[in-house]
């Protein structure tokens, strides 16, 4: 998937449309919508405007040029957390309480058995 691609997605599932609605609201067909988030087509020049001023981001942030404003429009605060991150932490705070705590007790799992790893030089 491209930059772009990645961040019609991000955007458009941020704002809890779908593909259908999206296109509704900006005249393209949902084919179109999952072409261009599949990386499999690019949008011509207007209808990336069209999606900058839609989503309220600069076409900079879309083509992922602009950092600053991918990390203020998905509220990250490093450059280096990739879309795919953010998606599967949108995953994880969309998650009842409980399955959350079960997901934190996976992570701190892991990580303790990476440190025990470590200490014993593995």
């Amino acid at each position: 998937m491209s930059m772009l691609g990645e961040n019609i997605r991000l955007l458009r599932d941020k704002q809890g449309m779908t593909q259908v609605q999206l296109g509704e609201k900006i005249g393209l067909a949902e084919s179109t919508i999952s072409l261009y988030e599949s990386g499999k087509r690019e949008p011509d020049i207007d209808t990336i405007g069209k999606l900058a001023d839609f989503f309220g981001v600069s076409t900079d942030y879309l083509l992922g040029r602009d950092k600053a404003s991918h990390r203020q429009a998905t509220g990250a605060s490093q450059a280096t957390v990739s879309a795919e991150d953010l998606a599967l932490l949108e995953k994880i705070k969309n998650l009842p309480a409980e399955h959350r705590k079960i997901v934190d007790t996976v992570i701190e799992v892991n990580q303790s058995g990476k440190e025990h790893s470590a200490a014993a030089g593995e």
